[in-house]
């Protein structure tokens, strides 16, 4: 073999490895390719499928940041059934409502059949990544699940947490507990066994999870102490806040407030 083609095979065999390089490095990118930005909301104590229905609604048809793709129902019994509400691609924003059939069942119970909806939806819809939006009691289970199994295989990522009047440290009026029933109306109670937990098992927090937690002054059922007391689970260089100063701006008018709307865009999508 002369000198010449020994420079020749020489050549090409490093332009081969050169293209094997390239060729892995490009399946590589793909393989990590970012998930789709999807949003999952909670609602709260008594909440049903109107509680976050106007809020999807602006955030759809007003805003135009997203579409709302599924409703998911968590029965009594733990199933978890998804129907979509049109057809949607999965490169776009996506909103998921989920609705819990017993939704006065306790913290325990009810962060179990998010953890069952989260799960489902990773593995029905491949959903690698989601922001949680939680109102109320639904901002407490999700903290909840973020504690005991967000950390577990079979869960999709938790990017951000939106936490809407969450009462971490129970609810100030004390008559509403009395006249409403449920397990979880014991949970709600200041300084219950329920919410000590969550505070006694702060370390379990994801470190990785930004969360913004919200609350108004004239919320007649969660003090804005208890919706920010939030900052003594979550890494202070994780936990934003905001407060509305608004005496009309009561606990239910949380997720029909355009403000809120605003503080929940610009937290999860910079909008």
């Amino acid at each position: 073999m002369t000198k010449r083609n020994r420079l020749i095979i020489a050549s090409l065999l490093v332009s081969l490895i050169i293209l094997i390089g390239y060729g892995t490095f490009t399946v590589h990118s793909k393989i990590n390719t970012p998930p789709p930005n999807v949003t999952v909301f909670v609602h709260g104590y008594k909440g049903t499928a109107v509680s976050f229905r106007s809020m999807l609604n602006r955030f759809e048809n007003e805003q135009q940041w997203g579409k709302k793709a599924i409703v998911c129902r968590v029965t009594a019994d733990s199933q978890v059934l998804c129907d979509e509400t049109g057809r949607f691609s999965s490169s776009s924003r996506l909103f998921v409502q989920l609705i819990f059939d017993n939704n006065r069942a306790s913290f325990e119970n009810t962060a179990y059949w998010l953890s069952k909806a989260l799960h489902t939806l990773r593995e029905k819809y491949k959903f690698e990544e989601v922001n949680i939006v939680g109102h109320s009691m639904g901002g407490i289970v999700s903290v909840k699940f973020l504690e005991e199994y967000a950390k577990k295989t079979g869960y999709p990522f938790i990017s951000k947490l939106v936490v809407i009047g969450s009462p971490f440290s129970g609810l100030k009026d004390r008559s509403y507990l009395n006249r409403n029933s449920g397990p979880v109306a014991m949970d709600l109670m200041p300084q219950s066994a329920a919410l000590e937990k969550l505070f006694k098992q702060k370390e379990n927090f994801p470190s990785d999870v930004q969360v913004m937690a919200i609350a108004s002054s004239g919320d007649q059922l969660v003090s804005v102490d208890s919706a920010l007391s939030l900052n003594k689970i979550v890494p202070a260089s994780n936990f934003h806040h905001a407060v509305i100063t608004d005496p009309s701006l009561n606990h239910s008018g949380l997720h029909e407030s355009k403000k809120v709307d605003q503080l929940i865009g610009r937290f999860l999508w910079a909008e």
